[in-house]
């Protein structure tokens, strides 16, 4: 199997498929949140579908793209929203997205 760039630096081997577990840990807190303002809740399966979480309540449905960022501080919403817009994130516009960077949240759309 062809190694990643993550892969082949230490830093990148230490680090590596740690993004996943702090991607779903996000995502579970966004569907505990949600579930407490009475929405129902699916996470998707490996975050391979539309949005990471689809919520609904009544007819109104809400997709949610969910992104956690430890790897900077992000001070403002603008500052979150210009950081999903480029690589490696590439949020598609007209998304509903969350961003949790340590204790702060930013909650936008794209």
């Amino acid at each position: 199997m062809a190694s990643t760039k993550a892969q082949r630096s230490a830093k990148g081997r230490k680090n590596y498929g740690k993004n996943y577990s702090r991607g779903r840990k996000a995502e579970n807190k966004a569907a505990k949140e949600l579930r407490k303002q009475g929405y129902s809740v699916k996470v998707t399966k490996g975050s391979r579908g539309p949005a990471d979480v689809i919520a609904r309540k009544g007819n109104a449905a809400r997709r949610i793209q969910v992104k956690s960022i430890e790897s900077r501080t992000i001070t403002s919403t603008a500052a979150a929203r210009r950081r999903v817009k480029g690589k490696p994130f590439n949020v598609p516009a007209g998304r509903e997205t969350w961003v949790y960077n340590g204790k702060k949240t930013h909650k936008f759309k794209t």
